[in-house]
């Protein structure tokens, strides 16, 4: 059987690559879903490996979901609430348990928020933030660097070392389909009208933001003005009330997007014919995921991931392709967490498991068995007004828990409560809770409010502390350019 590496001859397990698509909505994929996209690099590996369909993001924001990624934790455990926060040196993080099995370590970044200074790094023998692609008052919103340049590094780390170790975790991190949304010719041309533009800035995101706003609502808040002011008060009218259609903003953006997905699915396919061409891709197990998507038009949540956890956000994609080419094309439709990723590489690579994971291995389904998961849960990461002292500083916000076709959202600070039955409304369009909910919605609605209540009140973060220095920065350089506006410190 052919594996991923396209050999007919696979050698050992020897290597793991680890693969972060940031921002990469899973419905945004071909292999996922999306007949329109130009993503064969991740629908290869999908015919290749298995894919789970049904796969929910701890977190929608970069660290807080990297770090249940690394840890195979909830955010109220390892305790990074959202971006900037730093991440405790007693979470036990993947590299740290492959390096103690002699494993060189290498992470390659695409952005600035998993940079050191938020200790992300722990366990890593090499870690690589050269960042390029500096914030800007109308381009970059973070420093970050292209997907090519993201691929060529990692070549570059593995040709340093590769006399020299015997076994590689790689951890390889794409930035390219985050906001602002500029694809690099040619990739964005399959899906513009002609004349239209090829690139993007936050200012176009945000009047996207201000007509939907001012469709649903009458008034225009921006994009800054519901992340930090979050979905409450005149804002939460848009909660079940935005159309749910795209605008020519929109449409535009959303065509950019998928343009930045085809670029970056050609990235990830270099660093594959790149480890190919070195002679370790068919000794190497390639595990594809993201940390969150992105709402566009579908929800109250314009254009952003972290201030709700509907399915555009928190339903990511998830790939594990093995040399040898086992279950090949298999797809999972049970619904498992990205927390459960530790534990399966742990059980596959003979790792010792963190004594705070609280994920599930999914060894059994990569073996075509029957997988038994509990409910899966995530919890948003804005806005940061609603963090109150003494308190875990997510507890406000929105949350949610999902068991099979169900999903059951709750948003203490604005009080919204929602209920979807994913397996008739996957767009989330339907809250079964509006108006006259019969016997049957209320019976699931308390049983799965009891399980989040559950988890929610189980919470045990370590400490962390927000780390500031990055807000002081981003002003310096933005005043340097002649740009006053003070940046959002919610960080997120």
């Amino acid at each position: 059987m052919v594996g991923c590496t396209g050999d007919a001859d696979p050698g050992p397990l020897r290597h793991v690559l680890l693969v972060s698509l940031d921002t990469a909505r899973a419905d945004r994929i071909g292999a996922f879903g999306d007949a329109a996209a130009r993503t064969p690099t991740l629908d290869g590996l999908s015919e290749r490996g298995v894919s789970f369909s049904s796969v929910t993001s701890a977190a929608p924001t970069t660290l807080a979901s990297h770090t249940s990624l690394m840890t195979g934790s909830w955010p109220h455990t390892h305790g990074v609430a959202r971006n900037g926060f730093v991440v405790h040196e007693d979470n036990q993080m993947l590299a740290e348990l492959f390096r103690a099995e002699g494993f060189h370590t290498a992470g390659i970044l695409g952005s600035f928020a998993l940079e050191s200074r938020f200790r992300f790094d722990q366990g890593f023998d090499h870690y690589d933030e050269s960042l390029d692609v500096l914030v800007s008052p109308a381009g970059a919103d973070q420093n970050q660097r292209r997907g090519d340049r993201v691929t060529s590094a990692a070549l570059r780390h593995v040709d340093k070392v590769l006399d020299d170790v015997d076994r590689l975790f790689l951890f390889v991190h794409y930035f390219d389909t985050h906001a602002p949304y500029a694809p690099p010719e040619p990739y964005a041309k399959p899906f513009l009208a002609p004349g239209a533009s090829p690139t993007s800035n936050m200012r176009h995101v945000d009047e996207a933001v201000r007509a939907q706003q001012q469709a649903a609502t009458g008034q225009s808040f921006g994009h800054a003005g519901a992340i930090n002011a979050g979905l409450r008060g005149p804002l939460r009218e848009l909660v079940g009330n935005v159309s749910g259609r795209p605008g020519p903003a929109d449409a535009h953006l959303a065509n950019l997007y998928a343009g930045e997905m085809s670029f970056m699915d050609k990235a990830l396919g270099d660093l594959l014919d790149g480890l190919r061409e070195r002679g370790i891709l068919n000794e190497t197990l390639v595990v594809v995921t993201a940390d969150h998507g992105e709402t566009f038009w579908e929800h109250a949540d314009l254009w952003n991931h972290g201030l709700a956890v509907y399915q555009t956000t928190v339903h990511v994609p998830l790939l594990f392709c093995f040399p040898d080419g086992r279950q090949a094309g298999l797809r999972v439709a049970t619904p498992v967490s990205t927390i459960d990723v530790v534990p399966t590489l742990c059980e596959l690579l003979g790792l010792e498991l963190p004594l705070r994971s609280e994920g599930v291995s999914l060894v059994s389904a990569l073996e075509g068995a029957e997988l038994k998961r509990g409910p899966v849960f995530s919890e948003a990461t804005q806005p940061w007004v609603a963090e109150q002292p003494g308190l875990w500083a997510n507890a406000g916000k929105a949350r949610c828990v999902r068991r099979g076709r169900w999903k059951y959202m709750v948003s203490p600070y604005n009080q919204v409560e929602e209920l979807f039955d994913l397996e008739v409304d996957p767009g989330e369009r339907v809250n079964l809770l509006v108006g006259t909910p019969s016997a049957q919605v209320l019976a699931t609605r308390n049983s799965l409010r009891v399980e989040l209540m559950a988890w929610q009140e189980g919470r045990d973060p370590l400490p962390s502390r927000f780390d500031f220095s990055q807000t002081q920065e981003t002003l310096e350089r933005l005043k340097a350019m002649g740009y006053s506006g003070e940046p959002d410190s919610s960080g997120d």
